[in-house]
């Protein structure tokens, strides 16, 4: 999956890993955020952390998402994304630069941390 084949839409990236406890503390902000979108230009992406996908599923039997999971084994695009601190979130613009970005705990959900999104959207 490449960020440019979401171009157009409003991206949140999400990394995180399942021992983090505020990464799945924050997980339903983002199911809130997401459908209080749906419809619009928007997208979240959820990047686990170097965790075996065993675990990934069950943590996902547990708390079901959405929106897609990817994995990044090795650490490579954390780290090419600066995201050194979890969880770090960024968000993306509909022409694809980082317009945002926030390392810990946040509830996306609500004001000001929506807004940073709403914002974004194509009128």
């Amino acid at each position: 999956m490449k960020l440019a084949d979401f171009r157009g839409k409003v991206v949140l990236v999400n990394f995180w890993a399942t021992w983090c406890e505020p990464c799945r503390d924050e997980m339903p902000s983002f199911e809130r955020l997401r459908a209080s979108l749906a419809g619009r230009p928007f997208e979240i992406l959820a990047v686990n952390l170097a965790e075996p996908p065993s675990r990934i599923r069950g943590f996902l039997e547990k708390m079901p998402m959405s929106f897609p999971v990817l994995l990044d084994p090795d650490m490579a695009t954390a780290k090419a994304w600066g995201a050194r601190v979890l969880p770090a979130t960024y968000v993306v613009a509909p022409d694809g630069r980082i317009r945002y970005h926030h390392r810990g705990e946040l509830d996306w959900s609500k004001d000001p941390a929506r807004r940073l999104v709403v914002d974004l959207l194509p009128r």
